[in-house]
């Protein structure tokens, strides 16, 4: 028999990874090109739009800041015929315009509103203002006012002293159009000094509980706050106390370290169980200590009036008419 012939062997080191496996590009259609130069010509289309844009804001902007009055050529307005005053507070509209003084034939688009705002806003008594168009010839001041809270005597060398008015955060100022009979309730301000500043007066450190001391009395006791004619800062900043000078009474001693509202219970209580004594001429009465008020009467002797009277005072779980503090 006649034996198979034996396959020839392969070259060593020839494997499949020596098969060459370049593959050429499939060239692009005709058609896919157009398509690629159509999406090139799109992004450099809006390219080109945002760039306009852009362009466009950046030189209205400029413009506006620059040249205001080129620009109010360009938009239709006539001239200002009307300044509308909306206000929370009591400032009149020929106050405003007064301030504001624009010229006759200026046209509402040549108004330069933060100049106007800056006006206004010196004035101590305008806590915020906004100015705005109402085309096509209405310039808009919204006002919102700040309110006094207390009254300080202020005098410069031989001149006559002035009246001036504090408010809740602390801005000394000159008042227009309030009520005189509101003004005359309000009390002085003592143990303060007013530093100059360029805008009139720096603020009054320590207002804010000031104010929140009397706001608490005139909802919760106003026939005490009627009587108050002066209040002391001057031992705030050392310690912490408010220093009220009544008319019946030379000196009440409140700590914004208590709640007011305390304070003030304590108060109204002792008052009430003053006027039950022969002669209620109450000197002080200190509301800073918790759990106790010290009192001190009028004829009283040293020893005595430091502490306060058991028969006087009832303690503070008892309660008058269900009061409790």
């Amino acid at each position: 028999m006649n034996e198979p012939e034996a396959k020839p062997a392969l070259p060593p080191g020839r494997s499949w990874r020596d098969i060459r496996q370049e593959v050429q590009s499939v060239a692009m259609s005709r058609r896919g090109r157009q398509r690629q130069i159509l999406a090139w010509m799109k992004a450099i289309g809006i390219s080109l739009l945002l760039a306009g844009v852009t362009g466009a804001v950046y030189y209205l902007a400029h413009s506006w800041a620059t040249d205001r009055a080129s620009l109010a050529t360009a938009v239709h307005s006539e001239r200002v015929r009307e300044v509308v005053l909306m206000t929370n507070g009591v400032l009149a509209q020929a106050w405003v315009s007064e301030v504001l003084a624009l010229p006759k034939a200026i046209s509402l688009m040549a108004l330069d509103l933060p100049a106007l705002r800056k006006r206004l806003m010196v004035h101590g008594q305008v806590q915020v203002a906004v100015l705005t168009r109402n085309f096509p010839d209405a310039l808009v001041v919204t006002l919102q006012e700040r309110t006094p809270v207390a009254r300080v005597q202020v005098q410069a060398g031989a001149a006559t002293p002035q009246q001036l008015l504090v408010a809740k955060d602390g801005v000394v100022y000159e008042g227009r159009n309030y009520d005189q009979q509101m003004l005359a309730g309000l009390p002085w301000l003592d143990g303060i000094r007013l530093v100059p500043s360029a805008e009139g007066f720096v603020p009054i450190a320590g207002m804010a509980e000031v104010s929140s001391l009397l706001s608490t009395v005139q909802l919760q006791a106003p026939h005490l706050y009627r009587g108050w004619l002066i209040v002391s800062l001057a031992r705030l900043a050392v310690a912490d106390e408010i220093v009220v000078k009544a008319q019946d009474i030379p000196e009440i001693i409140f700590t914004r370290k208590r709640p007011f509202f305390k304070q003030v219970a304590q108060l109204d209580y002792i008052i009430d169980r003053a006027h039950e004594l022969p002669d209620p001429m109450l000197k002080s009465v200190n509301l800073t200590f918790d759990g106790q008020v010290p009192v001190r009467l009028e004829n009283a002797s040293p020893d005595a009036s430091s502490k306060p009277s058991g028969n006087f005072l009832k303690p503070v779980g008892q309660s008058k008419g269900k009061r409790e503090f």
